[in-house]
């Protein structure tokens, strides 16, 4: 997803993160909200199991785990981690329909499925096939804007179900190439151009902020190839 806003951005994260500006207070409140979302999706699948991790030795065994909880029968998984090569990614659930078939489902506390929701779900169907299964159905869990709470909050009522399986599906070609391409940004000794000409346009001013501090900060020490 960085790599799709501005190849510098995945370099940059891959290579230098700490020359990155930090997370500010109004992107950390989307991520809290977010994450207090979650657990309201994740009441409408009862018995799931949440893996996740709280440390990097977690974060590593994670796979393992993943592929434990499935061989053990887990029908539903929260926060599981597939990995193929050079590309990982965890999910937020992922469903068993039969052996290697199965059902993804993303959570997002926007009120409905969005653009970058196909892209995200695309990378993460790819890294599935590689790793030998068939996805089955796609959607997107996010807020039902028409809920109106009274009293405790009602997960099922305050959760909508997008399905987006055809149009993650139709991204997949193009997911398969931005993957190669991100691969090879990644094994660039140096630096790709950090110019904001080169940003995504829906990601321009957003570049531009971090290409302002990388050069106040003397960051760009490690981006020689600015201009």
């Amino acid at each position: 997803m960085l790599f799709l806003k501005h190849p510098a951005w995945l370099w940059i994260k891959k290579n230098s993160p700490e020359v990155l500006p930090p997370i500010d207070a109004a992107t950390q409140a989307i991520f809290d909200t977010g994450h207090e979302f979650e657990q309201y999706a994740e009441a409408l699948f009862p018995g799931g199991v949440t893996l996740g991790f709280n440390d990097y030795d977690e974060y590593l065994s994670l796979p393992e785990r993943t592929t434990q909880a499935l061989d053990e029968g887990t029908h539903t998984i929260f926060q599981g981690r597939f990995e193929h090569e050079q590309l990982t990614f965890i999910c937020d659930i992922i469903q068993v329909v039969d052996s290697k078939e199965v059902d993804l489902i993303e959570i997002k506390s926007s009120t409905s499925a969005k653009p970058e929701h196909i892209v995200d779900l695309a990378f993460q169907t790819v890294v599935l096939e590689k790793c030998g299964y068939t996805v089955r159905e796609i959607s997107v869990i996010h807020v039902n804007n028409q809920y109106v709470r009274s009293g405790a909050i009602d997960p099922k009522a305050i959760t909508a179900k997008t399905d987006v399986t055809e149009s993650v599906k139709a991204a997949r070609d193009f997911t398969l190439q931005k993957i190669d391409e991100a691969l090879q940004v990644m094994a660039l000794t140096e630096c790709p151009d950090v110019s904001p000409l080169n940003a995504d346009s829906k990601s321009f001013g957003e570049w531009l902020s971090i290409s302002k501090h990388l050069k106040f900060t003397n960051g760009m020490r490690n981006c020689p190839r600015y201009s």
